[in-house]
């Protein structure tokens, strides 16, 4: 297990898949660090918590409408990155 931040994004590379799906695969530490974050500060400062299902249903949207945002053209593009998870 990387020890720091940047020893995980170092080793979180996706050999082979095109342009697009690289663009995804980067895009998906973020995802995670944003969704547990946005958790931690709602258990914290809000006094709210959400199931574990919950957390990873919200961190799924999230990737999707980034990928929607910045690289995602079409509704096929999106079937093959959650068929690819």
């Amino acid at each position: 297990m990387p020890e720091h931040t940047s020893h995980l994004l170092s080793c979180w590379i996706r050999k082979g898949g095109n342009k697009t799906q690289k663009r995804w695969w980067k895009l998906i530490p973020s995802c995670i660090w944003w969704s547990v974050w946005t958790e931690r500060n709602g258990r914290c400062f809000k006094d709210k918590s959400s199931s574990i299902h919950k957390v990873q249903w919200n961190c799924l949207v999230s990737l999707l409408f980034w990928c929607k945002q910045l690289c995602i053209d079409d509704e096929d593009q999106i079937i093959e990155l959650i068929g690819s998870l």
